[in-house]
């Protein structure tokens, strides 16, 4: 697990996984990864972005490009109407 700061201010931490190997109901023909950034709202409330992949293939995501989309979160509060 990694400290991370988005370009909003937003301070938590980050941990990425990975599956291997996995096989059942023929549902997933890779290997998967998911990374995790949890964080302290303002308010105080813990609050994630999450992203899940593919691992290993040709047109996987790659880590870099993962952060830098992560790097844009920022805490929304929808407004009633």
């Amino acid at each position: 697990m990694t400290s991370f700061t988005t370009a909003s201010g937003l301070t938590g931490s980050v941990a990425t996984s990975r599956s291997s190997g996995v096989e059942g109901r023929g549902r997933c023909d890779s290997d998967g990864k998911a990374t995790t950034f949890a964080f302290r709202t303002p308010d105080g409330d813990l609050a994630s972005w999450s992203f899940f992949g593919t691992d290993g293939v040709g047109d996987e995501v790659p880590d870099a490009t993962i952060r830098e989309i992560m790097a844009t979160v920022r805490v929304f509060t929808p407004t009633e109407s």
